[in-house]
């Protein structure tokens, strides 16, 4: 069958690839010249965005890790104020029974 299909097709074969060649051959469309310049520019847009993005990505980093730092000062301090605070705390406890010991104690010596 094969045989008897190219018998057929031989004859007419160099014309065939005659009229296919310029469809394969066929050089691309030219560009004009003001979209090339749209190209470069659209390139350089995205270049820039992706260095404005990297650049973001640098600062994003650097501000993490300084409000990393900052909040662990900030837990420090926190934990010395609570600290100084209960000291506060038991010193105006101690005062206060103090004073009412020595208002009691006056009390007693103006009544003897």
């Amino acid at each position: 069958m094969a045989a008897g299909w190219i018998t057929i097709v031989a004859p007419y074969l160099p014309e065939i690839v005659r009229l296919a060649r310029p469809i394969f051959t066929r050089t691309p469309p030219l560009i004009d010249p003001g979209q090339l310049r749209r190209n470069d520019v659209v390139d350089a847009q995205i270049a820039e965005l992706q260095d404005a993005a990297d650049q973001n990505a640098d600062s994003i980093g650097k501000l993490a890790a300084d409000m990393q730092k900052t909040i662990e000062v900030l837990q420090l301090e926190a934990a010395r104020a609570e600290r100084r605070l209960v000291r506060a705390q038991a010193l105006a406890i101690i005062a206060t029974t103090i004073a009412a010991l020595a208002f009691g104690l006056a009390a007693w010596a103006l009544a003897h």
